[in-house]
């Protein structure tokens, strides 16, 4: 299933949850069908609430077998299809794309081949990233921190494990999905690549990320960059990104 949270725009600020299928929203109150909605009626918002952490794994630009994470803001988790003003204090606005699994339940040292019991479901979550503030925080021997606290989207569905699994092409060490990632800019494809190439398996990830911290329910751990760095193209106001995984949809995102 696909799940969704949203608002619909004839009735905004209350928000609803349900299943997308078939390009129609359909709007359940946890367990009972409540209504159906046309797709362009309904204001998307983030597949789940604000999570009690929001833990990153980067692919390390040196091979190693420890697996290393920092910490993002989790308020700044918006929805997809949103529109983030230029920032004033910076002059390079670049965006990773990172796929990303949301935990199902508490859980404390999982190991690796009981981690897949943790995932209620995956999705994606483009950070926007002030390149400027990087190069700063990286010279200070900090970071990263505001440099990826302008806005990440995340979205725009939260995809079940039962959907993924015919896209599993490893399990040896955790499953691997085949997965290709397309960045879009202004509807021009600017980035690729597939998220089988990530060094870690998600499922590993959830383990590392459990063994010194319980993990919390609605917890969300992030995992990439899933496409390549691009070709140093940098942002401005009016441009859109989109990023579409098989499987897990298209992020939209707008700088205003």
């Amino acid at each position: 299933m696909k799940l969704c949270r949203f608002e619909l725009k004839s009735n905004p600020g209350e928000i609803r949850s349900g299943i997308v299928y078939n390009g129609k929203v359909y709007e359940t109150d946890g367990s009972e069908p409540v209504a159906i909605h046309e797709a362009d009626a309904v204001r998307p918002l983030a597949p789940t609430g604000t999570p009690s952490s929001l833990r990153v794994f980067r692919t390390p630009e040196e091979p190693t077998e420890d697996l290393f994470y920092t910490y993002a803001n989790p308020n700044s988790l918006i929805g997809a299809s949103q529109i983030v003003p230029e920032p004033e204090y910076s002059g390079a606005l670049d965006f990773e794309a990172f796929i990303a699994v949301v935990i199902a339940s508490d859980g404390h040292k999982i190991p690796v081949e009981e981690a897949d019991g943790y995932i209620l479901g995956y999705t994606l979550v483009n950070f926007l990233v002030t390149r400027d503030v990087e190069r700063a925080e990286k010279a200070a021997g900090m970071g990263p921190g505001r440099s990826y606290d302008l806005a990440a989207a995340i979205g725009p569905v939260l995809t079940t494990p039962d959907e993924m699994e015919e896209v599993i092409v490893d399990s040896d060490d955790g499953r691997r999905f085949k997965l290709t990632a397309v960045a879009r800019i202004n509807g021009v494809e600017r980035r690729r690549g597939d998220v089988e190439d990530l060094p870690y398996t998600l499922d590993k990830m959830i383990s590392a990320a459990s063994e010194s911290c319980p993990l919390r329910t609605g917890d969300i751990i992030c995992a990439g960059p899933i496409t390549d760095p691009g070709d140093g193209i940098l942002l401005s106001s009016g441009d859109e990104i989109q990023i579409a995984v098989e499987k897990l949809g298209t992020l939209a995102l707008k700088i205003g």
